[in-house]
């Protein structure tokens, strides 16, 4: 029966996009949330309702922030630009996997980048290792270390130029949006060119720029369990930090990022959930995560362009910026809008770096276009999707509408703890948090996905949204096992139905990589790479 999650009381998986609660917390946030709590124990039920805030968190932050939203995007945007080169590939080359080796064993044969097969190999291989590449940087700047001694990459400025350029790109294209909504990355190719002959730290081979201590995935984990034990004390439960450190809620991928922000500022370990330092570190957190420059602003210093947007470079240039203004530390008393607003444009000021209503209010700009944006957003609306490229759309949709809202409340999106319980609490408040529930999760007995039943939106819109979603992911996996993985491909669709045999959904998957490719997957020869014991060419 409890096939759901077991291993952790919640989790949010990037690329899958689904929240997911263990079949005891499932069991006590629908109870709390139902109102029918008689009989649990009030403390545990709670327990349970900060674990669902922490990973609905989790959702935000993928959704909602713009580096998570690269981040997000990155994965259908590592096939989204290439689907032409994999098609003009499957024509001339037939069905051989993985494409990588192919293309390897092709250059140690003498072909050259004239061959138009090779070439079309190159693209697709080249962006799918550069935005790889950038999800592991993003993720963890030390990973630069390992990636220098890598054949294929070229610099932390390559990567991230391609990973924004490409999912800009999957973005515009998706959403039908027209020329100027959002940046154009075609104009960007010359400035970085010039970088390069310059010979810019960080945006030619072999330069190491300075990399930051923490990246994205520590200060998504830090922002999440503070504002998960800021609810948890303003229910009631324990206001000592030094308690929740007791129970072990401080492991390092949960402190990294705050003892970071309490070394870099100086300032010691707050004594209480609601300190202003504690405060002042989730703004950072917010701003961290929030670049503006690339999407959805243009760049404006193409040499600036990583410390602009690296989630772990802003960070930590945030962090040395309240440092130099010692009386931030207790500018957070009330976590207001106006406390958000005023402290937010302090520290960007200092760091040369957009307020955030700037790009906040370039998002919301784009609404009442009577074109592509209000045609979007009335899918959002509906959920009733256009069926091309639905991935996209869905999670841009869900970024306008967030960006929307915290442009009004953004005390809100960055202190929830504090304003979903206690007093604090409002119906605006409990209202705000379920418009921006994530949108599929998992039941308290199954691993299987399910959509969330929304208001306004028919069950026949909701199925065939998380149809056609996951169906586009399906074909973006295969695709990019296609390009990079060896061996023949895997099939492994447990995670979207929790079971075992899935040969209806397998067959589906099958065809749709079909459709776009002419390719039966099931007849593509996997091969070696010639560097590779045993390697060998297609027969």
């Amino acid at each position: 029966m409890f096939d759901a999650t077991l291993g952790a009381h919640g989790t949010y998986t990037t690329e899958h996009f689904v929240l997911r609660l263990s079949p005891r917390t499932h069991e006590l946030v629908d109870a709390l949330t139902r109102g029918q709590t008689e009989g649990y124990d009030i403390g545990e039920l709670f327990q349970a309702y900060s674990t669902y805030l922490h990973e609905t968190v989790h959702w935000w932050q993928h959704m909602g922030s713009t580096a998570g939203l690269i981040l997000s995007l990155a994965y259908p945007a590592q096939i989204y630009g290439s689907m032409e080169f994999l098609q003009t590939f499957a024509r001339g080359a037939g069905g051989v996997k993985p494409i990588k080796a192919w293309a390897h064993k092709a250059m140690v044969d003498g072909k050259t980048h004239s061959d138009p097969v090779l070439a079309a190999a190159n693209v697709a291989v080249n962006n799918a290792l550069d935005i790889s590449f950038y999800k592991q940087l993003a993720c963890s700047p030390k990973a630069v270390l390992a990636l220098e001694r890598t054949p294929y990459f070229e610099s932390v400025g390559h990567s991230y130029l391609k990973t924004y350029g490409e999912t800009v790109h999957a973005i515009t294209g998706s959403c039908d949006l027209t020329e100027g909504q959002f940046p154009d990355p075609g104009l960007w190719d010359p400035q970085f060119l010039e970088l390069q002959l310059r010979r810019c730290e960080g945006f030619y081979h072999s330069s190491r720029p300075p990399y930051a201590e923490v990246g994205i995935q520590e200060i998504f984990e830090g922002q999440a369990r503070f504002c998960q034990i800021q609810f948890l004390a303003s229910s009631g439960g324990p206001e000592l930090l030094q308690t929740y450190r007791d129970q072990g809620y401080f492991t390092p991928v949960y402190v990294n990022a705050f003892e970071l922000f309490l070394r870099l500022t100086g300032i010691e370990w707050p004594e209480r959930h609601d300190s202003p330092v504690v405060g002042l570190f989730l703004l950072v957190c917010d701003l961290a995560i929030n670049p503006t420059r690339g999407f959805p602003l243009d760049i404006e210093s193409f040499e600036d362009f990583i410390c602009d947007v690296d989630p772990g470079a802003r960070f930590t240039r945030l962090c040395l910026a309240a440092a130099e203004s010692p009386e931030l530390a207790q500018a957070v008393q009330t976590f207001s809008a106006l406390e958000y607003e005023q402290v937010a444009a302090r520290l960007t000021d200092r760091c040369g770096y957009d307020d955030p209503r700037t790009g906040l209010d370039a998002v919301i700009r784009l609404l009442g276009d009577k074109g592509p944006v209000d045609a979007l957003m009335e899918e959002h609306r509906t959920f009733a999707y256009a069926s091309v490229n639905v991935p996209v759309r869905v999670m841009v949709s869900h970024y306008i509408a967030f960006c929307r809202d915290k442009r009004r409340r953004p005390e809100f999106f960055c202190w929830p703890g504090i304003w979903m319980a206690g007093n604090n609490f409002t119906p605006e408040a409990g209202s705000l948090f379920i418009s921006h529930l994530s949108l599929f999760q998992d039941r308290d007995d199954t691993e299987q996905i399910f959509p969330r039943a929304v208001r306004g939106r028919s069950p026949e819109n909701i199925n065939k949204l998380v149809n056609t979603f996951f169906g586009g992911m399906l074909v973006f996996d295969l695709a990019l096992q296609w390009v990079l993985e060896p061996g023949p491909f895997r099939y492994d669709f447990k995670w979207l139905t929790g079971h075992s045999e899935n040969a209806g959904l397998i067959a589906i998957a099958k065809r749709q990589f079909e459709h776009f490719y002419g390719l039966d997957p099931d007849t593509c020869i996997p091969i070696a790479s010639p560097d590779t014991p045993g390697a060998q060419g297609p027969s």
